[in-house]
């Protein structure tokens, strides 16, 4: 009884901590917003962008800067979110890389041998070709390895250690159903006026509650985006490593940036067959599976004591 007490209040100081942590990023992060609301105005007069383009762009400069002040980059914290460098690491990273690769060009193979998409290569430039090649390459890692430190790292292992302790289903599910939520935020943009000013900024900040309005539009992607939330969660948590998911997220998003450039996709019947993005649409959920299926066999599973 006096452990089940000890333990009980154990874990009411873990989710203190979390809800006062979680608590402190919504004040910094309404800080940002209001920031980069008076912001957005100024720098709008003389860059060369949208004023959308403009304040997502102050957004993200600001985040970054915040995080540079108030988290103490610390070799345990690295290592207590899966991105310790171990002997399998990069083993990990192409496992998960290759496979969804391999599977999302199968994928593409279908909808050509179906009819609903063929081969188009994009009328352009050599040199908006290597553009367009090594920025999808760029921001395809850049986006894995922030989103996957962020969503597996930092909101998966806390809620599944700190808040659900030895709940990791719940965990998994919650982190996917936030994942994705959040890449509907901005599918509907407000109307700007020709010279922007506070008003549209509090527009930019309203956005999100227009797309999620609009919801009978989003919920096969938001399927789709959750049943890829869940494998990423399930590699993190078969390895206890980030490497896999990294490999994944990077995989699948320099995929969807490529395969436009030499593919094009009919609109048609894209419930069943969906768009490029594959997780729009039920043919896209069934490879998205498969993903899922073939990483459970080809990742060995780690060793219960290590830290992720």
């Amino acid at each position: 009884m006096t452990f089940n007490k000890g333990r009980g209040r154990t874990t009411g100081l873990y989710r203190k901590v979390f809800v006062k942590s979680f608590l402190k990023f919504i004040v910094v992060f309404a800080g940002i917003l209001l920031l980069s609301v008076l912001l957005a105005p100024i720098f709008n007069g003389f860059l060369p962008y949208g004023f959308a383009r403009v304040f997502n762009r102050i957004v993200m400069i600001l985040a970054v800067l915040a995080v540079l002040i108030f988290v103490r980059f610390r070799k345990e914290m690295f290592v207590g979110y899966g991105l310790d460098l171990r002997k399998d690491s990069a083993r990990l990273f192409w496992t998960g890389f290759l496979t969804v690769t391999l599977v999302l060009v199968a994928f593409t193979a279908v909808q050509i041998l179906a009819g609903h998409a063929t081969v188009l290569f994009r009328d352009m430039s050599s040199k908006r070709w290597l553009y367009k090649i090594f920025g999808g390459i760029a921001g395809a890692f850049l986006i894995g390895i922030v989103e996957e430190f962020f969503f597996r790292g930092f909101i998966f292992t806390s809620l599944r250690d700190k808040v659900l302790r030895g709940s990791p289903w719940i965990a998994m599910v919650a982190t996917s159903l936030f994942y994705a939520s959040l890449h509907f935020v901005s599918i509907r943009k407000p109307v700007i006026s020709s010279d922007p000013g506070f008003v549209d900024g509090l527009k930019m900040i309203a956005a999100p509650l227009r797309s999620f309005a609009n919801w009978q539009s989003v919920w096969p992607a938001f399927i789709g985006l959750f049943l890829f939330g869940m494998i990423l969660n399930g590699c993190v948590v078969r390895t206890r490593s980030l490497y896999a998911s990294i490999g994944v997220h990077a995989g699948a998003v320099l995929f969807i940036k490529m395969v436009g450039l030499f593919i094009a996709f009919q609109e048609a019947n894209v419930f069943f067959w969906s768009t490029k993005k594959v997780y729009d649409g039920v043919l896209g959920w069934i490879f998205l599976c498969l993903v899922g299926m073939i990483l459970s066999k080809f990742l060995k599973k780690a060793d219960p004591l290590k830290t992720i």
